[in-house]
């Protein structure tokens, strides 16, 4: 199959967050399968601009790819506006749409990666107008708790844009049952296929509570907890800083590190026992996934979390909170699901802190958990079935 993918950003747009990563794995893996994957993304990389050739197809580990120039008016227009100076905006890109119109020709099904973006708009309606399959994806952004946040423009524009888009899609893809429900609410009929995120199984990495010791100098016998991700309100940052300073006094050698763009402008301070190292890539970012002994995502609305699907697969103990609609990790023995109250994350966080050997039990799990249920060839091979039966 010729499928397209089309999103925000591609690679190395990684400011963006977790979908980066996961569309750029999921067609990684599918050219692997031996299917041809044409990616079309902005040029946007959170509050950067990716340094990439515009309009011409760059080959990307094997998946052709289309990057295309984002403009925003509204704010350059009015910088001063709080929203519009920390939203990722509408990714609005007037050279898409003729782009797209060429693409969608070729191509057997086209599968569209969130809501409320111009790229999935474009895309979702030259596959109309060229009788294409479109397979549709909202990562989370239904959630009745994201609404909330700048809820009323999200509702009047799900009603009058994403609301038809999905009526007229072929299928919808939840990541979770709490997905599959928001869904529903929205009155929306389509069928739903239940697909999660994956995510790479990383091979070992020996060493990385040295090289994390000597980039951060944390020492390689401390107790890490970590937090990896956008620091954004409904991430819950501020619920697990208050936590840990709720702990730190009764383990005087655990650190904290909170470690991802910060996206909402707190301003952030690093101590000896709380790191805010910005966003961390790569061999960096696999050190500290590898290092840490207990991944903490207080969320308050998740899709289903990259970086928790990263910590589970890098053998670390995860603590979430509910919202994160996973709690397959506490069944499995990965991890604990505990409310994002910042004393009964605490309360957690001390018995976990206390039994060295039951993060490691954990973690042990949790990778175990990742390889057989999560693993991209795993969820790959179910989205290839999807998308044979939305074509025939």
């Amino acid at each position: 199959m010729r499928i397209l993918y089309v999103g925000t950003g591609y690679k190395p747009a990684y400011r963006l967050g977790g979908p980066i990563v996961l569309m750029s794995a999921a067609a990684e893996t599918l050219v692997r399968k031996g299917h041809e994957v044409v990616a079309v993304s902005t040029n946007a990389n959170n509050d950067q601009d990716l340094d990439v050739p515009i309009g011409v197809p760059v080959n990307v580990d094997g998946v052709e790819v289309w990057y295309f120039r984002r403009q925003e008016p509204l704010k350059k227009l009015l910088p001063f506006v709080p929203y519009l100076s920390r939203s990722i905006g509408f990714m609005y890109s007037p050279e898409m749409r003729d782009a797209l119109d060429r693409l969608v020709r070729d191509v057997d099904v086209v599968h569209t990666q969130g809501p409320f973006v111009y790229p999935s708009y474009a895309a979702a309606h030259a596959a109309f107008r060229h009788g294409k399959p479109v397979v549709y994806s909202q990562q989370g952004c239904f959630a009745e708790e994201r609404l909330q946040f700048r809820g009323l423009k999200k509702r009047l524009y799900i009603a009058a844009v994403e609301k038809p888009i999905m009526k007229r899609a072929a299928a919808l893809v939840a990541l979770t049952e709490a997905e599959h429900a928001s869904f529903r609410a929205l009155g929306v009929a389509t069928p739903i296929a239940m697909i999660p995120n994956g995510v790479e199984l990383p091979t070992l990495r020996p060493g990385a509570a040295e090289r994390v010791h000597a980039r951060f100098g944390i020492a390689p016998d401390a107790r890490m907890i970590l937090f990896l991700g956008r620091l954004h309100p409904i991430k819950g940052v501020d619920k697990l800083l208050d936590a840990f300073a709720r702990v730190r006094d009764q383990f005087p050698d655990a650190v904290l590190m909170v470690a991802g763009p910060n996206e909402w402008g707190q301003k952030l301070q690093s101590s000896d026992r709380v790191l805010f190292p910005g966003m961390v890539v790569g061999d960096e970012k696999a050190d500290i996934l590898a290092r840490a002994d207990l991944f903490c995502l207080p969320s308050v609305a998740e899709g289903f979390s990259i970086a928790t699907l990263e910590a589970l697969a890098s053998s670390t103990a995860v603590m979430l909170s509910p919202a994160c609609s996973f709690p397959e990790v506490e069944r499995a023995g990965a991890g604990v699901i505990v409310d994002r109250e910042p004393n009964a994350m605490a309360a957690v966080m001390r018995d976990l802190l206390a039994d060295r050997a039951r993060l490691r039990a954990m973690g042990e799990a949790g990778r175990r958990l990742a390889a057989e249920h999560y693993s991209w060839d795993v969820i790959t091979d179910r989205l290839i079935d999807l998308y044979s039966k939305v074509v025939a």
